[in-house]
């Protein structure tokens, strides 16, 4: 538990395989075989995580959702998550969501890159979040990913990037654009005054180099593969969803992914 926290800590994101038994698989597998949407579309569905969703789920008279949360609940103590959670953001935590997506075999990307928690790239924003209002997931996958087949990508140690970029915004230090998309992220930091600012809170070498892996890869000059997480079915990716991230296409089979999502109580 300590390295992958550390590991998260530092990069942003670590790998561990072989982490659901076969009987869980088969429990959860069975469970989202059950949600597969009827058209060819992303679909996801949520599950209970405290009262207020509880009393949603009966009110919706959802009580088959209500007895596969409990098992949920049960399998996230069995494998330690909050406490690995509370391990990488050095604060007690909260269970904030968990959902389960299925993803259709298509030649789209599941998501292009972007920053989580960025105002889906909106202009006019009223309230800023606070900077450490930001999850730690983890993906279970119940399919291999693979690159170009459903797998994450993660630029590494971006999440201390975007970490001081809202620092910056929520202290009024930095005037707020958009930056959901990576274009919009490396235009804004690109801002000699807002430069200026991330660099006096993150190590400038990690700065410059996010800085030229991006431009080569939004100009196509090196194969962004190269930040793909390949994850066979039964393992998971953990990491802080304040990095620059996305999810590929699937393009050999359906990608069937259980995630929990904790935050700073």
């Amino acid at each position: 538990m300590d390295n992958l926290a550390q590991e998260v800590e530092l990069k942003g994101i670590a790998k561990k395989n072989d982490w659901l038994s076969e009987i869980d698989q088969q429990k959860i597998t069975g469970i989202i075989g059950t949600l597969k949407p009827l058209k060819d579309d992303v679909h996801n569905s949520t599950f209970v995580v405290n009262f207020k969703t509880l009393v949603n789920k009966i009110l919706r008279l959802k009580f088959k959702n209500i007895i596969r949360s409990f098992y949920f609940h049960k399998l996230s103590k069995k494998l330690n998550l909050e406490n690995i959670a509370s391990e990488i953001l050095k604060s007690k935590v909260k269970l904030t969501r968990i959902d389960h997506f299925w993803s259709p075999k298509s030649e789209e990307p599941v998501i292009q890159w972007h920053v989580d928690n960025a105002y889906s790239g909106r202009k006019n924003i009223k309230f800023f979040n606070k900077p450490d209002n930001n999850a730690i997931k983890f993906f279970f996958y119940l399919t291999d990913v693979t690159s170009d087949n459903g797998c994450l990508s993660y630029i590494p140690f971006s999440h201390k990037i975007a970490y001081a970029l809202k620092d910056g915004i929520y202290k009024k230090k930095i005037q707020y654009q958009p930056y959901w998309t990576l274009s919009d992220f490396r235009d804004t930091i690109l801002k000699e005054e807002n430069y200026n600012y991330i660099k006096s809170k993150v190590d400038e070498k990690i700065l410059i180099e996010f800085l030229e892996k991006s431009k080569l890869i939004l100009e196509k000059k090196i194969h962004d593969h190269i930040f793909d997480q390949d994850v066979k079915k039964g393992g998971a990716l953990i990491f802080d969803e304040a990095g620059v991230h996305r999810g590929s296409r699937t393009k050999f089979n359906d990608r069937m992914v259980l995630r929990f999502f904790y935050q700073k109580i």
